[in-house]
C-alpha cells in the first residue's frame, strides 16, 4: 500500500476521507485541569446503596470494571469531561444520565464547544443534532461519546483479547481512584489506563496509550455531580420531538464471498450484511469486528466508486486503511493502530469463485 504524502491535495483527500469514515464507523458499530466537585450526600447514600458489597471485591480489576458498569447504568448523575490529544484542540462534553417522569432511562451528551454537536438516547433511539445536518434518529440505547463503551455500558468480559490489571490507589483531582490497566494480549491495540472514583465507582480519568507506551488521548473528568436532583433537567424535555429511527439503511443480511484472513487475538465477526450508506447512497458490503472493547468496521465496494489513491492514515486514535485491487476497494476503520488496520485490509480475501 502507498504511504500518504506530505503533498496539500493528499492531506485534503486524507481528512475528507477520515471525516467520512469516522462517521459511517460510528453509526455502524451502535445497533477537565480543575478539582471534581465532591458529590452530596444524597449522591453517595444513592450509590453506595447501588453496590452490592456481598458480590464486590475491592482486591479484583473484574470487580471494579463491573462496579463501574453497574454504577453508570444506575446513577442520575452530571459529568464535565474534556479529552485531549498531541496536535489535536482539546474537546469540552457534558454528560448527563438520568430518568423521565416515566422513569424511562435517558442520556444527553453535549460538546461544549464550537456551534453544536449533541446526542439524545432514550428507548432505544439514538438522535444526532450536528451543524450542516438535519437532526435524525438511529437505533441505540446509549450516547456514542469518546469513553469506549464496553467500559461503561455492555460489561463485556474482555479476557479472551486483554490482561486486565489492578494497580493500586491514586488521587486523581484530590479524590481517592483505584487504577485499572488494560492491555492487549498480542500487542496489536491500544492500551488503557483507568482511574475509577473510590466513592461513587464513576470514571475519573482514562489515557489511552499507542503500541511504543506514548500518551495517545486523555479523558479528565473536571466536575461531577452524582444526585437524583439530575432527573429534574429531563422533567420537561419532549422526546415526543426526537427524529424517528432512519429507515434509509436498509441491511441485506446474505453470506459474504469474502473473508478477514487474520483478526487480532480475542476478536471476532459480530455481523456482516449489505446496506446503503446514508450520506452517499453508496451500496457497500459491511463487517463489524469486535473484541468486546473495540469495534472495528470492514467496508468492501466496487471500484468504481472508489478513492484515487491507497491511503494510510490516522487522526488521534482512529486509523483509516484503503486498498484498491481495481475491482472493490478495501476500507477499514477503527480505534486501532494503522499497522493492525493495514494487515486487516491486506489479509481480505475471496471465498467463492464467482465475481464480486
Amino acid at each position: 500500500m502507498k504511504q500518504l504524502s506530505a503533498k496539500n491535495q493528499h492531506w485534503r483527500l486524507c481528512i475528507a476521507l477520515v471525516g467520512f469514515f469516522s462517521f459511517v464507523f460510528h453509526t455502524s458499530a451502535q445497533e477537565i485541569s480543575q478539582q471534581v466537585a465532591s458529590p452530596t450526600q444524597e449522591s453517595a447514600e444513592s450509590v453506595d446503596s447501588q453496590d452490592d458489597t456481598s458480590t464486590f471485591n475491592p482486591l479484583s480489576a473484574e470487580s471494579w470494571m463491573q462496579r463501574l458498569v453497574e454504577n453508570t447504568q444506575n446513577s442520575a448523575f452530571e459529568i464535565i469531561f474534556v479529552v485531549s490529544a498531541n496536535q489535536r484542540e482539546t474537546m469540552p462534553y457534558m454528560w448527563r444520565r438520568g430518568v423521565m417522569p416515566n422513569q424511562s432511562p435517558i442520556e444527553q451528551l453535549s460538546l461544549l464547544n464550537g456551534p453544536g454537536f449533541e446526542q439524545v438516547a432514550h428507548m432505544g433511539r439514538l438522535s444526532i443534532f450536528e451543524p450542516g445536518y438535519a437532526p435524525y434518529s438511529v437505533q441505540g440505547s446509549h450516547v456514542q461519546g469518546p469513553i469506549p463503551q464496553a467500559f461503561i455500558y455492555e460489561g463485556f468480559d474482555l479476557s479472551a483479547a486483554y490482561d486486565v490489571l489492578l494497580m493500586g490507589r491514586n488521587r486523581v483531582s484530590a479524590r481517592m481512584a483505584q487504577q485499572i490497566r488494560v492491555i492487549s494480549k498480542d500487542k496489536t491495540r491500544f492500551s488503557y489506563h483507568l482511574w475509577l472514583d473510590e466513592q461513587t465507582g464513576l470514571l475519573l480519568k482514562l489515557d489511552m496509550y499507542d503500541l511504543d507506551g506514548s500518551l495517545l488521548e486523555q479523558i479528565q473528568v473536571t466536575q461531577l455531580t452524582v444526585s437524583q436532583s439530575v432527573n429534574q433537567v429531563f422533567s420537561n424535555f419532549s422526546v415526543d420531538q426526537l427524529p424517528q429511527v432512519s429507515t434509509s439503511n436498509a441491511q441485506s443480511s446474505r453470506e459474504l464471498l469474502w473473508q478477514a484472513g487474520y483478526l487480532p487475538v480475542g476478536m471476532r465477526v459480530l455481523k456482516q450484511d449489505v446496506h446503503r450508506i446514508q450520506r452517499t447512497g453508496q451500496m457497500t458490503e459491511y463487517m463489524l469486528l469486535s473484541d468486546g472493547l473495540v469495534d472495528v468496521s470492514v467496508y468492501v465496494m466496487n471500484a468504481n466508486e472508489a478513492f484515487q489513491e491507497d491511503l494510510a492514515v490516522a487522526t488521534g486514535s482512529h486509523a483509516v486503511i484503503s486498498k484498491t485491487d481495481g475491482r472493490v476497494q478495501v476500507t477499514v476503520v477503527g480505534e486501532i493502530p494503522v499497522v493492525t488496520a493495514e494487515k486487516i485490509a491486506e489479509s481480505i480475501v475471496i471465498v467463492d469463485n464467482q465475481d464480486d
